[in-house]
């Protein structure tokens, strides 16, 4: 069969080396034409046909490509058949290690971080793979080994190791293999692929035969893709009104209700439905109480994500994410308004891409600021330091990156 495979940043470089060793005809385009040429040598020397830009024209049996990657690389192509990455990964995926797929719109690190916290608190033997970094989690939190893309053929490519439970973000798709497959929401089914297709498209290729958790005002949305769903119930209630720095009192309903506080070094609020979904997957495994609680009051947040710190007198919020868009904008600064932190602040983005496809939609962004009367810098993505205006009360910095 002869295989063509679009796109070297999210992973094709994975999946040549497998569709190569079953004996087919393979070749593979860096379309982006950012691969280091020790990648290109490396699948050379395999028998497999490199191209960097568009393929070469002609028949394939077989191609294969993100979901999100665009047609127009395929001018001159014809083929028998498509599949996408996440697909092609369902064909491979063979790991039988209990594993946890997470995809969605927003709150994917979060809802990770959360799930790999409580298991690690469980006594589980944890392996977390996310957009911050991959590397073992333990109680007392996640030690980061290495940065590695979360595009679904990154599944294909875990390390050994005999962990109880390995928690994989995934940025479109899954394997639809997993034990448990997540996605936190569809907040916005947003274009791909210069929009002529759905984010919905790519992200039902997480759903497994096994248990799927997806929101209840989202069930709908899923349940035509003929998949059990399990949906995320509302567990927790703010107990008091939320204070800058200080401690987020809860009341958290699992195997009764019971008062809980999230630590103040970051925004809580923000947490609260990946708690939900969080408390789902401890449903589906059987977690033990005590074990759910003592990691919720132990939890620290992720940093960089909702981390709060005061410095010369002057609040600050950091945000370092691969998400950063005018709907995680609207998230922040929504939930600092409801803790009335909104005089005097100041968001400042700064534009910095490390392999994040999505780009910054400054119109919608500038909108979202503006409505909620609150300053704007948007930082020329150098690294230079934006000067602070005098009466600055609180400065929300937003940096877009991460690995996907």
């Amino acid at each position: 069969m002869k295989v063509l495979l679009l796109d070297m940043t999210h992973g094709g470089q994975i999946l040549a080396p497998l569709f190569k060793a079953q004996g087919h005809e393979v070749a593979v385009a860096d379309v982006y034409r950012i691969a280091p040429e020790s990648m290109l040598e490396s699948l050379r020397s395999l028998g497999v046909d490199v191209y960097v830009g568009n393929p070469a024209p002609g028949h394939y049996d077989l191609v294969s490509m993100p979901c999100h990657c665009p047609d127009i690389f395929l001018e001159g192509c014809t083929y028998d058949q498509r599949i996408w990455y996440s697909q092609a990964v369902n064909r491979f995926m063979d790991d039988k290690r209990f594993r946890i797929e997470v995809t969605g719109v927003k709150g994917k690190t979060t809802t990770c971080y959360l799930i790999s916290h409580i298991l690690a608190n469980s006594g589980r033997k944890v392996y977390l793979r996310s957009s911050r970094g991959s590397g073992p989690y333990k109680p007392e939190g996640h030690d980061v080994k290495e940065l590695k893309s979360i595009a679904p053929p990154y599944l294909l490519d875990l390390p050994e190791g005999d962990y109880d439970v390995m928690v994989c973000e995934v940025s479109l798709g899954g394997s639809a293999k997993a034990d448990i497959a997540c996605i936190t929401n569809l907040l916005e089914d947003y274009g791909i692929a210069k929009k002529t297709r759905r984010a919905e498209e790519a992200k039902k290729d997480i759903l497994t035969d096994k248990v799927n958790i997806v929101l209840e005002s989202e069930k709908d949305i899923w349940a035509k893709y003929g998949k059990p769903l399990t949906t995320v119930k509302s567990r927790v209630t703010v107990k008091e009104s939320p204070k800058f720095g200080e401690p987020l009192k809860l009341v958290v309903d699992y195997n009764g209700k019971h008062d809980v506080e999230l630590d103040g070094s970051y925004l809580g609020l923000q947490y609260v439905e990946a708690i939900d979904m969080a408390l789902s997957v401890c449903d589906a495994m059987n977690i033990d109480t005590e074990s759910v609680f003592r990691a919720l009051s132990t939890f620290k947040g992720i940093p960089g994500r909702g981390e709060v710190t005061v410095r010369d007198g002057i609040r600050y919020v950091i945000e370092r994410n691969p998400g950063i868009s005018h709907m995680s904008v609207n998230r922040t600064l929504k939930t600092l308004d409801a803790m009335g932190c909104l005089d005097g602040a100041l968001v400042v983005i700064d534009p910095v891409s490390k392999k994040v496809c999505d780009k910054l939609d400054r119109d919608l962004i500038e909108g979202v600021v503006d409505s909620y009367g609150v300053g704007l810098i948007v930082t020329p993505g150098d690294g230079t330091e934006p000067e602070i205006p005098a009466g600055t009360k609180l400065v929300i910095r937003m940096t877009k990156e991460g690995y996907q």
